[in-house]
């Protein structure tokens, strides 16, 4: 949870601009991850794709969590990202149209033209 002050949990923030340093993701583990997104559209299992590069952690899951609420098709989206500097952890829920539409740009950033 990223807060700039004291103020409540019902309060709004202003937006946080967190950069991360980069993490080349292999090409496994980046079809993986469109793997699981894809199946996810068919029977809403929660998954977790680790996108590790050498000391980078990046960890993408889509699952049920208890302290964000939610149901079966509004999951919590947690990415999870560690390097020597520091240790990040986001979650936010997510649609189906969510997780679909972000599926179908990362397929598009990867096509090949024709």
């Amino acid at each position: 949870m990223f807060r700039r002050d004291a103020s409540s949990l019902n309060e709004v923030v202003d937006d946080f601009d967190i950069r991360l340093s980069q993490v080349v993701v292999p090409r496994e583990r980046f079809d993986a991850l469109l793997r699981a997104l894809r199946q996810w559209q068919t029977d809403q299992e929660e998954f977790s794709v680790d996108l590790d590069w050498r000391d980078a952690t990046l960890t993408l899951e889509v699952a049920h969590r208890p302290d964000v609420g939610g149901d079966r098709w509004k999951p919590a989206f947690t990415l999870y990202y560690s390097c020597a500097q520091n240790r990040i952890e986001v979650t936010f829920l997510v649609d189906a149209s969510c997780l679909l539409e972000w599926s179908e740009g990362l397929e598009q950033a990867v096509a090949v033209p024709n």
